[in-house]
């Protein structure tokens, strides 16, 4: 087994911000008294140091990803990178595919900054041709070497069994009985290595019945301690035996499902850190490990510009009942590079868009319009019909020629104009909703479902509601069915359940526009809006939301109590106010109640909106607007 003994490179010279001397904490300027640190030692020892094994690129290699992981490798900057094996196709006894085959790897090896430790997989190594061709090209396929003070031993699986003949070891220049007998002398001759890691590209333990020559190899590691990586199955698994870690690695760019962790199927590299305790293994997902120009300014602009590309025109209709009709999206290409568009329409639990894809290209600096052909599954109230997305993805150029991809989504939501009608007796503000009788807006299926929380459908939460006037004021009515309630005054209003309406009563353009939350409250025209927060106790004091809400105008009432289902609100808005915002007797107003529903127990919430959020990707233009009758 060929010996390579590493050696620490001198460093080539001091680097701005470079760690202190191993063993001396940074400088502090403060020296006794509190400081805003939690220490100054190190995590880092002397003998400590990092390094990589890369797993199967092949078996059903998937274009550029092995390729891709070199740069990304040099980014964490490990001492070296081990491999255990499979990095080409193989399965051929010609020389010249063969040759060719490596000549690829070894061009994509050399983007690494530095050294590489090959290790045979089947299909490395599958005939004795190949054996040769390796031998030639590399050397041995099994060898050793020690790295401060510990040790690495590099295995040869295809001479236990070959795996499409595993009765056969692989033929050729090597035998199994002599890497064993190397493996013995090895092992002896560092017996207090500080560490063992054994590569081998089969998972020679992991099957119904182990071959009895990989028993043989435990028992020459004994008691030592080690870690042991493989290959091979493409999916991630990490086991004990012997309390000792026998990891199996998924691929960098081998075949796979891809179905995430859950199935051990990732696209990935292992980070080792050697330390005086032991080896700490960090596995680095390689869309995880990305550069300093990750995101550009100039990407960034790129990006903002295709987030804006798509632009959904209002689908507005007459009548109670809605049947069918066509819903529009201008798609604006503002960049030098053509736009390339694929839109997906979903199937709604009310709507049925057809028309199947959306594929198209729209030149620089032009605008191209799209219709989908909408009809609901049977004649639907306006009120109850619940959205149905459109999936975006836009694709075009950067000013480098570099590909840039986004996805992003936007909703089919039939619209009408909505009437809020005048009180017949008057209402009392006190959250007793029994003089409204029954609530003409049932909100089963929210248009946006937002937050980290789990909504397990109406039973968990949803809610009714009403508007209704007269010549002093709108009132509205929420009843909200909650399963469970958190509230408290000692819990802000974003930490508790709540619910908040959002009126505008500005004539158009300004009414029917959307915008982002931060550009609406930069702009001024957050503050132009009414914000109404009810919660069922009064809340603690919250910069936060004063800062998102802003104050609450005067005359603006709102009661919220428990009920045996939930809680209600009720809200009045002075009609001063709302003809103040109008510049004119109040005609028309666009509406949203969103519920802020809070599990007790659960750590997140989620919230639940009649239309979308105007301050969103999905929002619809002028959605929710009422006229007064």
């Amino acid at each position: 087994m060929r010996s390579v003994t590493k050696t620490k490179r001198k460093s080539s010279g001091s680097r701005s911000g470079a760690s202190p001397v191993h063993g001396a904490g940074p400088s502090a300027i403060v020296a006794e008294g509190p400081a805003p640190w939690t220490g100054l030692a190190p995590l880092r020892e002397p003998e400590d140091f990092r390094f990589v094994v890369v797993t199967d690129r092949t078996g059903g290699h998937r274009d550029g990803i092995f390729e891709s992981a070199m740069p990304r490798i040099n980014l964490v900057r490990p001492e070296f990178v081990v491999s255990v094996g499979d990095l080409i196709e193989g399965y051929t006894d010609d020389p010249a595919v063969i040759g060719k085959q490596w000549d690829e790897i070894e061009s994509a090896v050399a983007r690494l900054q530095m050294p590489f430790f090959y290790a045979p997989g089947n299909h490395d190594m599958s005939n004795e041709v190949m054996a040769e061709a390796w031998r030639a090209r590399f050397g041995p396929s099994y060898y050793h070497f020690v790295y401060r003070d510990v040790l690495f031993v590099v295995l040869n699986s295809e001479l236990f069994g070959m795996v499409h003949d595993p009765s056969r070891p692989l033929p050729g220049p090597w035998t199994l009985a002599d890497q064993l007998a190397t493996l013995e002398r090895v092992l002896a001759e560092n017996a207090q290595a500080r560490w063992t890691f054994v590569f081998i590209h089969q998972p020679l333990w992991d099957v119904a019945k182990v071959n009895p020559d990989w028993l043989r190899v435990e028992e020459m590691l004994g008691s030592r301690p080690y870690t042991v990586f493989a290959g091979h199955i493409h999916r991630y698994t990490s086991q004990l035996r012997h309390d000792r870690h026998y990891v199996t690695l998924a691929t960098t760019g081998g075949g796979s499902p891809m179905r995430g962790a859950a199935w051990g199927e990732f696209d990935h590299v292992a980070q080792v850190t050697m330390t005086s305790q032991g080896p700490i293994i960090a596995n680095l997902l390689l869309d995880g490990i990305q550069d300093v120009d990750v995101m550009t300014a100039a990407r960034r602009r790129v990006v903002n510009r295709l987030a804006r590309a798509v632009a959904a025109e209002p689908l507005v209709g007459t009548g109670d009942l809605f049947r069918s009709g066509t819903a529009r999206y201008s798609i604006k290409n503002e960049g030098k590079h053509p736009l390339e568009v694929r839109g997906i329409p979903e199937q709604g639990r009310h709507l049925d868009p057809g028309g199947g894809a959306i594929e198209l290209s729209v030149a620089p600096r032009k605008t191209a319009t799209v219709e989908v052909p909408v009809r609901a599954r049977s004649a639907h109230p306006y009120e109850e019909i619940a959205a149905t997305p459109v999936r975006w993805t836009l694709a075009t150029l950067d000013a480098s020629g570099e590909r840039v991809e986004i996805t992003t989504d936007s909703l089919i939501l039939p619209e009408k104009r909505f009437a809020t009608h005048r009180l017949r007796s008057k209402v009392s503000v006190d959250g007793d909703l029994r003089e409204w009788g029954k609530l003409a807006f049932e909100v089963d299926d929210p248009a946006e479902i937002e937050g980290h929380g789990r909504y397990r459908g109406p039973g968990d939460a949803s809610f009714r509601f009403d508007l209704r006037w007269d010549d002093e004021a709108l009132y509205l009515a929420i009843d909200v069915r909650d399963d469970s309630i958190v509230s408290g005054s000692h819990l802000s209003a974003r930490e508790q359940d709540h619910l908040n309406i959002l009126v505008d009563a500005r004539p158009d353009p300004d009414r029917s526009a959307n915008m982002g939350l931060f550009a609406a409250i930069r702009s001024g025209d957050m503050a132009k809006l009414v914000n109404v927060v009810a919660t069922l106790e009064e809340p603690r004091s919250d910069q936060i939301m004063g800062f998102f809400v802003g104050e609450v105008p005067e005359g603006i009432r709102s009661v919220a109590r428990r009920t045996p289902q939930g809680y209600a609100v009720e809200a009045s808005i002075p009609r001063a106010l709302l003809d103040e915002r109008r510049g004119a007797d109040w005609d028309l107003l666009r509406v949203n109640v969103t519920v802020f529903d809070f599990d007790e127990g659960e750590p997140n919430h989620v919230s639940l909106a009649w239309r979308p959020s105007r301050f969103g990707d999905r929002a619809v233009p002028g959605s929710g607007t009422f006229a007064r009758q």
